[in-house]
């Protein structure tokens, strides 16, 4: 198939992409990228730090590390030497260019892991079989940004992800696919949650993928519009319901854990020392 891939360029895309390549290596595909989701003005200092270490810090400090020490990976950076696919930052998805440039291409599917744009109507009507959004909160009840932060502060004992339709400008409205869930650790902060929902969700899309590849139909069900609630951009105050549920928003020992899991492969204990170092040395602590 011919698949368009919208990403946004952070850690958590980052990770769902290395997860999919296999996959996508079956298809022909491009890729085209944000570097923010939300307003970027006046955000809460909690995420302003998150942010930095999900984007800034990982793709340059991280990536520099990697490649500076030779350490054995094969995971690929969204930086400038990616080179499995095109890959290109979205202007405009809604012009009128990128449409007549996507009408051209002539795509079967359009995927979308954390895009920081909205899709309108005409855009949306371009593939031939849709467009699918891996959403990182449970539908219909957390809607818009960070639902699990949301999820988690209300004491919810499980979090989730959603994999759903875009069938209109609407945001997280489309019918549900499938629904995928994992169990609130309290003693692991929400940065681990939020990045521990991605291998579940790709698990989700590779199979949707793999459907729509042999000419299946996915079974989809409507969302009741009038459950759940909407959320954007979280407050200092949000962040502050989280601490007082005595759970990190960040740690340096889950920011390791996560690099070792999904990026790096075997470490000896040196070189999980000079990680360990590298990450002290920025001032991640727990917070």
């Amino acid at each position: 198939m011919k698949i368009v891939l919208f990403l946004n360029k952070d850690l958590q895309a980052n990770i769902a992409y290395n997860l999919l390549k296999q996959e996508l290596r079956h298809h022909t595909l491009r890729i085209y990228y944000s570097e923010s989701v939300g307003n970027p003005d006046g955000k809460a200092a909690d995420l302003v730090r998150l942010e930095h270490y999900e984007k800034h810090y990982f793709h340059n400090e991280i990536a520099n590390f990697t490649k500076n020490t030779k350490l054995r990976y094969s995971f690929e950076f969204f930086d400038h030497t990616f080179n499995s696919f095109p890959f290109e930052k979205a202007t405009n998805v809604n012009s009128e260019e990128f449409i007549t440039e996507m009408k051209l291409y002539e795509p079967d599917l359009f995927i979308s892991i954390r895009f920081g744009k909205i899709f309108k109507d005409a855009i949306i009507q371009v593939p031939k079989l849709g467009l699918l959004n891996l959403h990182s909160a449970i539908l219909p009840h957390y809607k818009g940004i960070m639902g699990t932060l949301h999820a988690i502060k209300e004491q919810n004992k499980t979090i989730g992800c959603t994999l759903h339709t875009i069938p209109d400008a609407g945001i997280d409205t489309g019918e549900i696919i499938e629904i995928a869930q994992l169990d609130v650790c309290p003693e692991k902060s929400l940065f681990w949650h939020i990045i521990q929902l991605y291998p579940l969700g790709v698990a989700l899309l590779i199979q949707a993928i793999q459907l729509l590849q042999r000419g299946d139909h996915l079974k989809t069900k409507k969302q009741n519009l009038q459950e759940g609630n909407y959320f954007s951009v979280p407050t200092e105050n949000d962040f502050q319901q989280i601490k007082n549920l005595g759970m990190d928003i960040i740690s340096p020992t889950d920011y390791e854990a996560v690099l070792l899991q999904f990026v790096f492969e075997n470490l000896t204990d040196l070189e999980k020392r000079s990680l360990r170092k590298l990450l002290v040395d920025s001032g991640l602590k727990q917070y």
